[in-house]
C-alpha cells in the first residue's frame, strides 16, 4: 500500500499506545489471575478425587488465562512497536522538510516530491546548481515513506490483532510480562540486550533466532551464543547460495564449458547468464571464504560474531569475551570477503605479535578480530570519498560498545585495540569523529586520513592513545592529506608515530601498491612488532 505525506501527517501516535496500554493492562489482569488462583489456600489441604478434578479444572483455567495473557501481550507490544515507528517516521519527515526549506526547497505533500521554494523559482541560475541537492532530498523522501509504508503494515496488522481479524503470532508460552517484552521487541542498546538476553531459556533463544536469523550480530549478545547462532546461520546461507548457483548453472548446461560456438559465439543471452552465474558464484565462495576463517589449524577456537547476507562478517581468534588483550582489524579499500583469508592472515600474525610482546599473556588472554562489517570501497577512485566511512561508523561504534558489555565482569575491564589499515583507518577515524568510538587504543596504518583534523577530535575513552605508521615507500603517500583529512603521522596531527619497514620500491624508488600492505610481511618488521606492543598494552612503541 502506498503512504502519503498527508497521511503520515495524519498518524497520531497517542491513538495507537491507547492500544497498547488496554492490552498490556488486560495481559497484566489475566496473569494475575492465574498466579491468584494457584495460591488459594484451599489446595494445600484438600484431598480426594474431588480435589484432584478442581487441580484438573483449575489448571486448564489457569492455562487459558495465560493464553489469554500473551495474546494480550502481543497486541499490546505490535501496538507499541507501531507507535514507536510512527513517531521516529513522522521526526524524519519533520527534519527532512527542515533541511528542504534551509535549502531553498519545499515538500508537496499531494505529489510527494520535492519541489523549488519561491527564491530558487526565481532563480533559474540557483535552481539548476541546486538541481543535485534536491535529488538527495528527494531520495531521502521517498527512502521515508518505504518506511512509512512499512509501519503503515505493522500498524494494520496490530488493529488486526486488537480485533480478531488475524492471528495472534506463536511464540515461547511465557506469563512474564517482561519476557514477553524481550522476545517481542528486543531492545537494541547493547546493556539492555544483554540483561534481557540471560534472562531468556534456551528455546526461547532459539525461537529468536528462528524469527530473526542475524540476531547473532547484535551488540550485547555474549559471543559464545554469537558463534552457535551465526554458524547455525552461516550454514542456512551456504546451502542458499550454492543452490542459486545450481538453479542457474541449470538453465543452460550446454553452456556449463563456455559460449556457443555458432552462429553467435558470444551471444547477448549468454552474457546474461553468465554475469548471473558469476556473481552467484561470488557470494557463494565468499561464504566459502568466512568457512576456512572459521578453521583452527593453529588449535586456537574462532568465533564467527559477525554474519549476514550482504557481505559483511567478522571472526575472531579466541573469544573476545575471556580475552584481557582485543584488538579490532578494520582492512580497507577492495577488501571485500572474497579476500578474507589475506586479512584474517594479518589478525593471525598480530595474535602472535601480542603474545611475543608479553610473555606473561596465555593463549586465551589474547583475542583479535578481523572486522569487516561495513561497505568498503571496492574501486580506488571510490576511495577518495568519505561517504563509506560515514556510513560504516556506527557498526564499529556497536561493536566497540558490545565488547564492553560481554566482556567477562570477573576480569578486569580488557585493553581494546582498533586498527585501521588504509581506508579501514578512515572508517575508524569516522567512528570517533561521528560518535564514542570505545577503544583504549587506536592505530592509523597506512592511512590516507581518519576524517579528523588532529587526534584529540577523535571521541574516545579518557587515557586513550591515538597511533599512526606509514611505510616511507607506500603509495598511499600520494593521497594522504587531500579528501579525508590531514596525514595522521605529521607531527601536528598530535598522534603517536611509530616505526616500519619502508616496504619494496617500484623502479625510480616510486612508491609501491606492494608497500602498501607490507606492515604484515614477516615477523621482524618493526610495524608489526609494535602492533603487538600496543595490543599488549605497552606504549613504548619505536619512533620512526
Amino acid at each position: 500500500m502506498t503512504v502519503s505525506i498527508e497521511d503520515i501527517d495524519r498518524w497520531d501516535s497517542g491513538d495507537v499506545r491507547e492500544v497498547f496500554n488496554a492490552s498490556r493492562s488486560r495481559a497484566e489482569a489475566a496473569f494475575e489471575a492465574s498466579d491468584g488462583i494457584a495460591e488459594l489456600p484451599a489446595f494445600g489441604t484438600w484431598g480426594g478425587d474431588a480435589a484432584d478434578a478442581a487441580r484438573e479444572s483449575i489448571g486448564q483455567t489457569r492455562r487459558d488465562l495465560d493464553a489469554h495473557g500473551n495474546e494480550a501481550l502481543a497486541v499490546a507490544q505490535a501496538a507499541r512497536k507501531a507507535a514507536d515507528d510512527i513517531d521516529a517516521v513522522k521526526s524524519s519527515l519533520a527534519q527532512l522538510r527542515a533541511d528542504a526549506v534551509s535549502a531553498g526547497f519545499e515538500i508537496n505533500p499531494i505529489g510527494n516530491v520535492v519541489v523549488l521554494g519561491p527564491a530558487l523559482e526565481a532563480n533559474m541560475v540557483g535552481a539548476l546548481a541546486a538541481e543535485a541537492m534536491r535529488q538527495e532530498l528527494q531520495t531521502r523522501l521517498v527512502a521515508l515513506l518505504a518506511d512509512a509504508a512499512q509501519v503503515d503494515q505493522e500498524l494494520a496488522s496490530a488493529i488486526a490483532m486488537a480485533t480478531g481479524a488475524e492471528p495472534i503470532p506463536e511464540g515461547p508460552h511465557t506469563n512474564d510480562p517482561a519476557v514477553q517484552e524481550i522476545l517481542t521487541d528486543p531492545p537494541e542498546d547493547p546493556r539492555r540486550f544483554q540483561d534481557a538476553w540471560e534472562q531468556l531459556s534456551d528455546e526461547q533463544k532459539d525461537w529468536l533466532y528462528e524469527q530473526d536469523p542475524f540476531i547473532g550480530n547484535h551488540p550485547g549478545m555474549p559471543f559464545e551464543d554469537k558463534d552457535h547462532y551465526n554458524r547455525m546461520h552461516l550454514d542456512e546461507l551456504s546451502r542458499s547460495a550454492q543452490a542459486e548457483v545450481d538453479r542457474i548453472a541449470a538453465e543452460h548446461p550446454q553452456w556449463a564449458s563456455g559460449p556457443p560456438a555458432a552462429p553467435n559465439p558470444n551471444p547477448p543471452a549468454y552474457r546474461e547468464w553468465k554475469q548471473r552465474l558469476d556473481e552467484a558464484t561470488g557470494v557463494s565462495q565468499q561464504y566459502g571464504q568466512v568457512q576456512k576463517g572459521l578453521e583452527s589449524p593453529d588449535g586456537l577456537p574462532r568465533y564467527l560474531g559477525i554474519l549476514d547476507d550482504q557481505g559483511h562478517a567478522a571472526v575472531s581468534i579466541n573469544n573476545p569475551d575471556e580475552a584481557v588483550r582485543h584488538a579490532t582489524f578494520v582492512p580497507g579499500t577492495g577488501q571485500d570477503l572474497s579476500r578474507f583469508e589475506f586479512s584474517a592472515e594479518k589478525s593471525r600474525a598480530m595474535y602472535e605479535a601480542t603474545m611475543s610482546a608479553d610473555r606473561s599473556l596465555r593463549q586465551g588472554d589474547v583475542s583479535v578480530t578481523t572486522w569487516m562489517d561495513y561497505d568498503r570501497p571496492m574501486k580506488l577512485w571510490d576511495a577518495a570519498s568519505p561517504s563509506y566511512a560515514h556510513n560504516g561508523a556506527e557498526a564499529l561504534q556497536d561493536f566497540q560498545s558490545g565488547l564492553r558489555v560481554t566482556h567477562d565482569g570477573a576480569l578486569a575491564p580488557s585493553t581494546n585495540t582498533v586498527i585501521g589499515h588504509s581506508y579501514g583507518s578512515t572508517l575508524m577515524g569516522a567512528a570517533g569523529v561521528d560518535g564514542y568510538l570505545d577503544a583504549n587504543n587506536v592505530v592509523a596504518v597506512g592511512s590516507p586520513g581518519i576524517l579528523a583534523g588532529n587526534a584529540g577530535e577523535l571521541n574516545l575513552p579518557d587515557g586513550a592513545n591515538v597511533f599512526a605508521t606509514r611505510a616511507e615507500n607506500d603509495i598511499i603517500t600520494l593521497a594522504t592529506g587531500m579528501t579525508l583529512g590531514p596525514d595522521p603521522v605529521s607531527g601536528t596531527f598530535g598522534a603517536i608515530a611509530f616505526e616500519a619497514a619502508p616496504g619494496r620500491a617500484w623502479p625510480l624508488g616510486l612508491p609501491s601498491v606492494e608497500a602498501h600492505s607490507s606492515y604484515w610481511d614477516n615477523m621482524n618488521n618493526p610495524a608489526l612488532i609494535n602492533f603487538g606492543r600496543i595490543i599488549a598494552g605497552r606504549t613504548d612503541v619505536t619512533p620512526p
